[in-house]
């Protein structure tokens, strides 16, 4: 479902929104909040989280195809090969994905492009974090929509770079 172009693209938006944007950083952009690496290591903590998260859980749906839940057998069939200790956990996740992916049909961000990996041993979170963010941070920026748009296209980047060089699989 997500193992070509196409779907690590959209997996690129779902994956930004879920662990990034659609976060407590909504509260901060809404306030616009004055950056430093105090507010950089709250959202750290926050991203690291969720994309652990992401790791735990996308390898069983990458390569799933959609079109093949056609009924509740077939949901019965993907839920049997999850472990037990995280079925409901990738249920809540799975829920999550299908709500961003109908949004990211309707909104249609930029398509992310490939970024330098850098990687080097950093956490996902240092790496998704260590652009653009850290540079707004550091530089003391207001977290308003400028910033944040221009936040979102490097942080979307880094993830779909992050998706194609098979880091989550």
């Amino acid at each position: 479902m997500f193992n070509n172009d196409e779907g690590k693209r959209e997996m690129a938006y779902v994956i930004t929104r879920y662990a990034y944007r659609d976060t407590a950083l909504e509260d901060f952009h809404s306030i616009s909040i004055k950056m430093d690496m105090s507010f950089y290591k709250k959202i750290y903590n926050i991203v690291y989280a969720k994309l652990k998260k992401v790791s735990l859980l996308f390898k069983y749906i990458e390569n799933y195809q959609a079109d093949e839940l056609k009924n509740k057998e077939d949901y019965e069939k993907l839920l049997d090969t999850i472990p037990e200790e995280l079925k409901f956990k990738f249920m809540r996740f799975l829920s999550e994905v299908y709500e961003l992916l109908q949004q990211y049909f309707e909104f249609g961000w930029a398509p992310a492009k490939i970024v330098d990996c850098d990687f080097n041993g950093k956490s996902l979170a240092k790496y998704v974090l260590s652009g653009r963010f850290i540079e707004c941070c550091k530089n003391g920026s207001i977290l308003d929509d400028k910033t944040m748009c221009y936040i979102n296209k490097d942080i979307h980047n880094r993830i779909y770079t992050l998706l194609i060089n098979g880091f989550f699989s």
